[in-house]
C-alpha cells in the first residue's frame, strides 16, 4: 500500500503574512476552493476570534463552501495563564468557527515560555495539555504546532520534547515541529526528527520556513526521518523569505518518493492552480519556481534541442505533464488541446466532436497568452472566447466609440477629475450617448457603460465590481509596457462571482476590455434577452 503524507496548507494565514500581500475575504473565498482542487488534506483558514476578517471568512465558509478533498482548520493559541480553556474567549472562538480541525500554536522553547509568555515552564506545559484536551473533548481534531521547536530543542531538548508530550497527553492527533526562524539545515532536521520519533508514537509533522533556503529540503528530510504531516504554502508564500512551497514538496513526495500527498488529480493540475492563485494574490508567478514555473521545463536551442528530439528525458528530471506544465520549447506555455477540451466540457461545451472549433480555440488561446492574457483565473473570459468560436455569443450592444478624459491641476490633487463618454446602440437599435464621472478613468468608464446599458438591461444594476488588479507584463518597456487587468464581479442577487481579463497598451484600454466582458458575462448568466 502506498504510504501517505498529510499535506496541510497554511496559505490563507501564514502565507498571507507575506510582505505586500493583503488577502480580502473575497480573495480567501476564491483561493480556498483552488486549494481543495489541488488535493491538500487540510486548509488552514486563519485565526477566528483574533482577526475580524478571519472571523467573517469562517462564517462564510460554513455557509457557502463545501470541500471535496480537504478539511478546514482554525488556528489559535493555547489558553492564557491563570484561566481555564473553557473560560478563555479565544479558545471558545475556535469552537465557534465550526472548523473540524483546530491547530494550536504552543511554545516549545523554554526561553519563549519564560520571556515571551512570562509563565513558569510547568504552567506552559499545563496550558498545552489542558487546551488540547478541552478541544478534543468537544469533538475536534487538534493539531499542535510546536513553535520555535528546533531552536528550542538545540537550547533545551528535554523541555522541547516535554511540550510535544503535553500535546500528545491531551490527545493531539499531530505534533508539528516548527522551524519558526527558518534557520535549520537538512542534517539538523534529520537528526532532531529521528530523536523525537523515538520519544513518541504520535504522528509527527514539519513546518518549515525558508530563511536558510532549505524549506523544501527540510520538509523532505523530516519525512525521511519519520514525519507524515507537512505544512507549507502554495507558491512558497509567507513572511520574510516564505514557507515551504507545498507544490514542490508534494511533487517531490509523489514523483521522487512514490508516496501519496495530494488527493484526486491534484498533482496534474498543480501548474494551473498555482498560477490561478498567483492571479488572485496579484503576485507575479516566479518563472523559475520548481515544477510549475514557466521556465521549469524550458530549453534553449542547440545541443539541448537535438537531444530532446531524440528523448526529452535526457534534459529533464521528470515529465512536465505530471504537474500540468509544458516543455516550452516544443509546446506553448498554454494549456494543451486536452485541457481546453476538458475545460470546455466543464462549462457545457462539448468540443471533442468539433476538431476544427477546438483547433481555433486553442490557436486563439495561444495567441492571446503570447500577448499577455491569462485565463487561469479568468474563467468568464475563457467562456466568452468559447462562445465566440462556437457561435453562441449573444450581442447585447454595439459600441460606436468611447473616450476617457482625466484632468488635474498641479499641486491640487483633490481637484482631479475623470470623465468618460460612451456612444453605443442597444435596446432594439436605440442610440445612447452617456457621460460618466468617477474617481479615476476606470471608475468613470464603468459608470458611463452602466448608465448607457441599464435602460435596456436592468439586470446591470445587480452586477457589482468587487476587485480590480493590475499587472505590468513587461516592466523593461517602462511606460510603454503591456498592461493586464483582472476584474472580479459579483451578481448581488445570486451571489455568483466571476473574473474577466483585459490586456492593452495602457491601463484604460485593458480595463475597458475586462469591464465589457464582465458585463456581457453577467447578462448571459442573468438570462437577459439580447436587444442589440
Amino acid at each position: 500500500m502506498t504510504e501517505a503524507v498529510e499535506v496541510y496548507d497554511t496559505t490563507l494565514r501564514d502565507g498571507a503574512q507575506q510582505e505586500g500581500m493583503n488577502l480580502s475575504v473575497a480573495d480567501k473565498m476564491a483561493i480556498a476552493p483552488l486549494l481543495d482542487e489541488l488535493g491538500v488534506g487540510v486548509i488552514e483558514g486563519g485565526w477566528p476570534g483574533a482577526v475580524p476578517k478571519d472571523t467573517e471568512f469562517f462564517g462564510l465558509v460554513a455557509k457557502e463552501l463545501s470541500f471535496t478533498h480537504a478539511q478546514f482548520a482554525a488556528f489559535g493559541m493555547t489558553r492564557r495563564a491563570g484561566t481555564t480553556a473553557a473560560a478563555d474567549p479565544q479558545v471558545r472562538a475556535l469552537l465557534d468557527s465550526e472548523a473540524p480541525i483546530i491547530t494550536l500554536v504552543a511554545k516549545s522553547d523554554i526561553r519563549h515560555a519564560e520571556r515571551a509568555l512570562r509563565v513558569a515552564p510547568e504552567e506552559n506545559l499545563a496550558m498545552i495539555e489542558e487546551t488540547v484536551a478541552f478541544l478534543v473533548g468537544e469533538g475536534r481534531r487538534v493539531v499542535l504546532d510546536a513553535e520555535h521547536f528546533f531552536d528550542g530543542y538545540l537550547h533545551d531538548p528535554d523541555y522541547a520534547v516535554k511540550a510535544l508530550l503535553a500535546g500528545e497527553a491531551g490527545g493531539a492527533s499531530s505534533l508539528v515541529l516548527c522551524d519558526t526562524n527558518g534557520g535549520m539545515l537538512p542534517d539538523d532536521v534529520t537528526r532532531i526528527v529521528a530523536a523525537v520519533r523515538a520519544a513518541t508514537t504520535a504522528q509527527l509533522g514539519m513546518h518549515a520556513h525558508n530563511d536558510s533556503g532549505c524549506a523544501v529540503a527540510n520538509s523532505m528530510a523530516a519525512v525521511a526521518a519519520g514525519a507524515r504531516h507537512v505544512q507549507g504554502c502554495i507558491n512558497g508564500y509567507g513572511e520574510r523569505t516564505g514557507n515551504a512551497d507545498l507544490v514542490a514538496v508534494a511533487a517531490n513526495l509523489e514523483i521522487k518518493r512514490g508516496m501519496r500527498a495530494l488527493a484526486g488529480e491534484g498533482l496534474t493540475e498543480s501548474t494551473r492552480i498555482a498560477h490561478a492563485v498567483s492571479e488572485i494574490t496579484n503576485i507575479a508567478p516566479y518563472a523559475r519556481q520548481p515544477y510549475v514555473g514557466a521556465s521549469a521545463f524550458a530549453h534553449k536551442a542547440g545541443l539541448h534541442a537535438s537531444a530532446i528530439k531524440v528523448d526529452p528525458d535526457l534534459y529533464q528530471h521528470t515529465r512536465p505533464e505530471l504537474v500540468g506544465n509544458d516543455m516550452r520549447m516544443l509546446v506553448s506555455e498554454m494549456a494543451g488541446r486536452a485541457s481546453i477540451e476538458l475545460k470546455g466540457r466543464e462549462m457545457g461545451f462539448e468540443l471533442a466532436d468539433q476538431p476544427e472549433v477546438l483547433k481555433r480555440v486553442m490557436d486563439r488561446v495561444k495567441h492571446a497568452e503570447a500577448q499577455g492574457y491569462t485565463f487561469d483565473a479568468a474563467d468568464a473570459s475563457f467562456e466568452l472566447l468559447l462562445r465566440a468560436e462556437t457561435g453562441e455569443a449573444p450581442r447585447y450592444w454595439d459600441v460606436e466609440t468611447w473616450r476617457v478624459r482625466v484632468s488635474s491641476a498641479p499641486g491640487n490633487p483633490n481637484d482631479a477629475d475623470a470623465e468618460a463618454v460612451v456612444k453605443l446602440r442597444a435596446g432594439g437599435g436605440q442610440r445612447f450617448v452617456t457621460v460618466g464621472e468617477g474617481n479615476g478613468p476606470v471608475n468613470a468608464l464603468d459608470h458611463a457603460l452602466r448608465t448607457a446599458l441599464v435602460g435596456a438591461y436592468p439586470e446591470i444594476e445587480r452586477l457589482e465590481l468587487t476587485d480590480f488588479k493590475v499587472r505590468i507584463m513587461d516592466a523593461s518597456h517602462g511606460t510603454d509596457a503591456v498592461t493586464r487587468v483582472l476584474i472580479t464581479t459579483v451578481d448581488s442577487e445570486s451571489g455568483v462571482q466571476w473574473r474577466t481579463v483585459g490586456v492593452g497598451p495602457n491601463l484604460v484600454e485593458a480595463s475597458y476590455e475586462a469591464l465589457t466582458d464582465a458585463l456581457l458575462y453577467g447578462l448571459i448568466k442573468a438570462g437577459a434577452a439580447p436587444r442589440p
